[in-house]
């Protein structure tokens, strides 16, 4: 019976780096005061030692800018109810900001840029 116990061995995992991608399109003359915003991210991403996001200005397409964040721990990241490397991320902004009220109201604020987006996720092979 040695088959049968074979059967239940876990599959194994790509070799992959996931990202979320967002597509966007800003508001006519709002680029410049988003991508302000997003050097604010980054400044969170580098007091927490973190790296990777990618933010692409577009020169042609229906798209203003492709922003790709890797999602550090994997897919599976999406199914929990809340991720811990996210909060550390939200408690840094709101500590550089100056508070969760202030967090609030850049996060409306750069809501209000955005004309339309698309939110997609997709991955990197490693190999």
């Amino acid at each position: 019976m040695p088959a049968a116990a074979d059967n239940h061995a876990a599959p194994e995992l790509a070799e992959v780096d996931w990202y979320r991608v967002m597509m966007i399109k800003w508001k006519p003359g709002k680029a410049g005061r988003a991508h302000e915003m997003i050097d604010q991210f980054r400044k969170v991403d580098e007091a927490l030692g973190l790296s990777g996001g990618v933010d692409i200005h577009m020169n042609t397409g229906e798209w203003d800018s492709i922003v790709a964040l890797p999602m550090r721990q994997g897919i599976a990241a999406m199914g929990w109810k809340e991720n811990p490397e996210g909060k550390k991320w939200d408690d840094e902004l709101a500590r550089q900001l100056g508070g969760k009220e202030k967090v609030e109201e850049m996060w409306k604020e750069f809501d209000s840029l955005i004309a339309r987006q698309q939110r997609h996720i997709g991955h990197i092979d490693r190999d």
